[in-house]
């Protein structure tokens, strides 16, 4: 029996499936990776914590940055208020 192999590539519209050999082979192979990616729920939920974990470290991180932006403009503001008043005075 010759390697049967297929592909899955994600394209504008969709996905565009591609197969050599057996194709009833190439269904068997789909299958068992089906099979060890659903009854893998350790992996998925590692998986899942990690995104999660990054996306609110990222989030964190980006509202830190609007935080600074906007406690420098109004320090600013209010140092020109400072200079200003020392400078009436």
């Amino acid at each position: 029996m010759a390697k049967s192999n297929f592909s899955i590539k994600h394209i504008k519209n969709g996905r565009r499936f591609t197969y050599s050999g057996d194709l009833r082979e190439a269904i068997d192979k789909a299958e068992k990776e089906l099979r060890e990616k659903e009854e893998n729920f350790t992996k998925r939920s590692f998986l899942l914590w990690t995104y999660q974990r990054a996306k609110k470290e990222l989030e964190a991180w980006d509202r830190r940055i609007d935080d600074l932006h906007a406690f420098i403009k109004v320090a600013r503001e209010e140092l020109s208020k400072q200079e200003e008043s020392e400078d009436g005075e």
